[in-house]
Order: C-alpha cells, then structure tokens, then sequence
C-alpha cells in the first residue's frame, strides 16, 4: 500500500495532469525559451568567427576628425598615441567647439611638436546656439582625405598599429569598430563595461546581416564623399543626438558598411567620468530610436521582450503547476547555452574577467534599459 501510494506521488509530481492555462503557461515558455536561444547563437556566431589581426598591404591617406569642447585634459593625454601611429599619411583635425579652458594652448603645444596636427575653431556667439553636428560638419569640409575616422577626445589607443588594422578592416567603407572602458576593479564599474559589451555583441551582429541601426561615435569610419553626398546632417540638424546612429543609417543607404570586433582595433574610452560617459552613450541612443525602420526596430526589440515574457512565464510556472524538474532543466539548459555563447564573445573581445559577474549583471540591465527607454519618450514628447 505505501508503495502504492508513493508511485501515486510521483505520477502526481511528474505527470500531474494539466489545465488550459497551465498548457498556455507552459507552451509559452517553450516558444520563448526557443527564441532567446536562436539570438544567443545568433550573437554567438557573430563573434566566434577569428578576425585575426593584419595589417592591409595598400595604405590611403587618413584624416582622423577630433571634436571638442573643454576637454584639454583629454586632448593633452590622448592626442599624442592617435598622433605617433605607424602609418605613413594621416592627419588629424581637432575642431575646438567654442571651449573656453586651456584647449587652444594645448594645440599650440602639440601642434610645434607634432607636424600632422591640425584644427580648427568655432567662436562662442550666445545668438547662436548649435551641438556637435555643426562641429563634425567643420572638421569633414577641412579634410584634406576622402576616407574619415570620427573620434572622442575621452578615447584612446596604446598600439602603434591602430590605424592600420582599423583600415585594413574598414576598406574604405562605413565602418564602425569595438572600444570600450579600460579594465578596472568595480562591480558597478564593469557593470559598465558589461553594458557596452552586449551593445556591441548586437551591433555587430545585425550589421553582419545588413541590419545597421546604430553607430560607434567612438569608433566611426566614413568617406568624405559619402558624408557630402548626404548633405552632412540635413534634416535632424537640430536633434540633439544622432550625430552617430543616425548619420550611420543615412550613410548605409550609399555605401557597404562594417562592424570590426577584432581588439587590435579598439579604441579604449577614458575612465574618468566614466558614469556620465556611459549615461550619455545610453541617451543618445533611445532618443534616435525613432528613426530605426520599423521592421528593423521589432528585430532589436523582440529578444529583450522575449526575455521579459520567459522571466514571468517560468515564475507563473512554478506558482501554478509541479513541474520542478522540468522547468529546472530548461533553465539550465538556457543558463549553459547563453553563458557559453557569452563566453566566446568576451574570449573575442579579451573581456575574459566579466564571465562570472555577467550572471549578475544580466539580471541588472533589463531595469536600466527601461528607465533609459521611458526617458526617451518624456524628451521625445516635450520636443
């Protein structure tokens, strides 16, 4: 009898039979399970290709354009590792965007040292008022060379060979490239880092299927004549963002288009403010949302959904029916698979440090992205 009754126990714990809305609970579960997986590998796959490091044999004449705006500090560090790069023609323009600190003697001194630096000023006029569009616009019309690199004063580079692999990559193309804050201790800190990480992993990996939404102000490669072409930034002049993702989506309609992932090409960001930095980054993106396709923008949009709806859906499983065991397999099913697939992609990126905190941090992102997604629409509304 009691074996009877314990047999009885288990067929009820395993195979209880279920009700409609646990069905739809668990059929649901599947259908998400599956499609945050098929994004995982999606992603994966993106990064597990090698891009080994090389330097093209045919060199073209560069003009790196450097906007800013009472930033000395940044231009005095970094200026000089963008200035001594092992290649043989390249330029770069500073446009000092109406800084009112030690800008201008800061390229005076660089410039009697360093013969390939060249800039540009915009005067400070109170009855007009522009962002940094007018500024880009500037440096590109002043480039002596067809093919441009888009810069931040806040980001820099330790390797000599910089700019070759970064052209041997672009070939000429609109292209966009991997950079990122330098390894320091932190859990909020690296929760950064990890933020950006991801952002990459997407970017690169809708690029590589001809889905560009966005692009890297960090990082950025055009050609001149693309950019003239566009007529600049007609048309969202007055958008205060977009000076990157935007620009990026006018110039994929002209010319192929990039993501470079490999790390001989990444151009680290500057770790002081590096809060405000990111929040920035952030911002400027959701505010040029609406100007993704929409077709493109249910793509991007779907896998963070999915993985809302698989977060509810299990906790409503649990609640609502006893199939443990099952439920404790899919999760670690999908635990091993996205963490082996994040694994690759930081391995590529030589992230490896973030493996372990990134089971902690992906439970952190989905509240910030919805705090950064409501506030795009408050200052699309008040615009």
């Amino acid at each position: 009898m009691w074996t009877a009754q314990k047999n009885i126990k288990l067929e009820t714990y395993f195979y209880h039979p279920l009700t409609p809305f646990q069905w739809f609970l668990i059929i649901g579960l599947v259908l998400t399970f599956l499609i945050d997986l098929i994004y995982s590998i999606f992603y994966c796959r993106k990064l597990k290709i090698k891009n080994n490091p090389y330097i093209h044999s045919e060199t073209i004449p560069i003009s790196i354009i450097v906007c800013a705006k009472n930033q000395a500090q940044y231009l005095e560090k970094n200026l000089p590792g963008l200035l001594t790069q092992d290649y043989p023609e390249y330029e770069i323009i500073v446009v000092d965007n109406g800084s009112v600190d030690d800008t201008e003697d800061v390229l005076i001194r660089l410039k009697n040292v360093y013969p390939n630096l060249r800039s540009t000023q915009i005067p400070i006029d109170e009855k007009f008022k522009h962002n940094k569009k007018l500024a880009i616009t500037i440096g590109v019309k002043a480039a002596k060379y067809n093919q441009i690199i888009h810069l931040n004063p806040n980001g820099f580079t330790n390797s000599k060979t910089w700019l070759s692999n970064t052209i041997a990559h672009a070939k000429g193309k609109l292209h966009n490239a991997y950079s990122n804050f330098e390894y320091q201790k932190g859990f909020f800190y690296n929760f950064l880092r990890y933020d950006i990480i991801k952002q990459t992993i997407k970017l690169a990996s809708f690029t590589s299927i001809n889905k560009l939404y966005a692009g890297n102000a960090f990082n950025m490669s055009f050609l001149k004549s693309d950019f003239l072409a566009n007529k600049g930034y007609a048309g969202n002049a007055h958008f205060e963002a977009g000076y990157d993702h935007i620009l990026c989506m006018d110039l994929a309609k002209k010319s192929d288009y990039t993501f470079c992932t490999n790390p001989d090409c990444k151009i680290t960001i500057d770790t002081k403010n590096h809060y405000k930095t990111w929040k920035i980054i952030n911002k400027h993106y959701f505010k040029s949302r609406k100007y993704i396709p929409f077709k493109r923008k249910l793509l991007l949009d779907l896998e963070p959904i999915t993985h809302f709806l698989f977060i509810v859906l299990l906790i409503l499983a649990l609640l609502k029916t006893q199939l443990y065991f099952s439920l404790l397999a899919i999760c670690m099913v999908i635990f091993f698979i996205k963490g082996y697939c994040f694994k690759i992609s930081i391995r590529h990126l030589r992230e490896e440090n973030l493996f372990l905190s990134s089971y902690v941090y992906v439970l952190l992102r989905p509240l910030y992205k919805l705090l950064f997604y409501i506030q795009s629409h408050i200052y699309s509304k008040r615009s």
